[in-house]
């Protein structure tokens, strides 16, 4: 059965360390960057490629062959600098996202690195090229939509993350901690790109741990599965790629988890496709 994600208890470790080391700088609001979303994309050509897994959990399961059309999708998943720069554009979170709230600032969430300052939304000084997190599905949905996008579908967004050679990571078939953040190892989120060595075939980075990313799909059974789920239906979305406190097991390419898709949660992030 695929779990809801939990939001696991605070390292108080990390944090003493963390507010330690924020003393020391200042711990200052500091304004998101001034340039414009980049539009930083990686071509995933069309073609076959395998999706699912036949040694996964129940819903991974079977492996099958999909044929999917090119698509671009951003390198890098959506930071706090683009997110805040979307809400600044669009007068904030009021009727952008389907009636449902977009994101929770640190006044609804301390763990969100957004803050509305002075009319405006600003980021924790520090975390600016950090993936954004707090954000619903209808929130990432929105911004997507903003820029001429949209979320990658559960197809997509695995094929971009595996190639077509069925590979288990975005780098090959064995876990390696030096290729992405997991396990608690960092204890919070990194930059994006950090991790150069656990780029994917198509050289988008972070699709292995850093934040769970939304994805387009409802939660459903696979094609041909006999695996039933009470949580499968449109209910639930689908997120994918595992987060930095999360094993590494969970940032496996064909590894499911799932969220309500209104809730807004410090491990999920997103990132952006379109066509060529």
């Amino acid at each position: 059965m695929v779990n809801r994600l939990r939001t696991p208890a605070a390292l108080m470790g990390t944090i003493l360390i963390v507010v330690a080391l924020a003393g020391t700088a200042g711990f200052f609001l500091g304004l998101f960057p001034t340039a414009p979303p980049p539009s930083d994309v990686v071509l995933v050509p069309a073609g076959e490629f395998i999706m699912g897994s036949q040694e996964g959990s129940p819903d991974e399961r079977p492996a099958w062959r999909v044929c999917l059309e090119a698509f671009y999708i951003d390198r890098y998943q959506v930071t706090n600098a683009q997110y805040a720069r979307f809400l600044n554009a669009v007068g904030g979170p009021a009727g952008q996202c389907g009636g449902h709230i977009c994101l929770d600032t640190w006044a609804e969430d301390p763990d969100s690195r957004i803050l509305y300052r002075e009319g405006r939304y600003v980021v924790e000084a520090g975390y600016e090229q950090h993936p954004v997190t707090n954000v619903s599905w209808y929130g990432a949905q929105a911004y997507c939509r903003y820029y001429g996008k949209r979320l990658p579908t559960e197809a997509e967004w695995e094929k971009a993350a595996r190639g077509s050679d069925g590979r288990a990571y975005p780098w090959g078939d064995s876990f390696d901690p030096r290729k992405l953040n997991s396990d608690h190892w960092i204890g919070d989120t990194t930059l994006v790109g950090s991790y150069p060595a656990g780029v994917s075939p198509y050289e988008a980075y972070d699709m292995a741990g850093n934040v769970w990313e939304w994805v387009a799909d409802w939660y459903q059974a696979y094609p041909r599965s006999e695996y039933q789920s009470p949580f499968f239906g449109e209910k639930y979305k689908v997120v994918r790629g595992g987060s930095w406190n999360h094993p590494g097991s969970d940032a496996r390419t064909t590894r499911r988890d799932i969220a309500h898709p209104a809730r807004r949660i410090h491990v999920v992030g997103f990132r952006c496709v379109r066509e060529p």
